[in-house]
């Protein structure tokens, strides 16, 4: 059986970005909402918070419905590589690799 790596690399990964903070937040920070585990990345000095990842765009799709109600601003976006890609486009792949 293919590793997951093998599988990932070269695929775009959806995560969901729920709030964007210029600081640093502890795991624990209230406006977390009880989320768990939740990561980030920096891009234009911010600090992005991103929740859930996976190569299912579909699973991230579910995920970011069960968290709507805490998070109305949350949105899919996606990374390819570690770089932060066009969520379209992606998406474009996405269905392309399912067939």
């Amino acid at each position: 059986k293919k590793s997951e790596n093998k599988i990932e690399k070269g695929r775009p990964i959806f995560k969901i970005q729920i709030l964007t903070s210029d600081k640093k937040l502890s795991a624990n920070n209230k406006q977390f909402k009880g989320l768990s585990p939740v990561n980030y990345y920096q891009e234009k000095g911010l600090y992005k918070y991103t929740y859930g990842e996976s190569i299912d765009y579909n699973k991230v799709l579910r995920t970011k419905r069960q968290i709507s109600a805490k998070f109305k601003g949350a949105f899919i976006i996606a990374f390819k590589n570690g770089k932060k890609m066009d969520v379209n486009q992606a998406i474009k792949e996405f269905k392309n690799n399912k067939k």
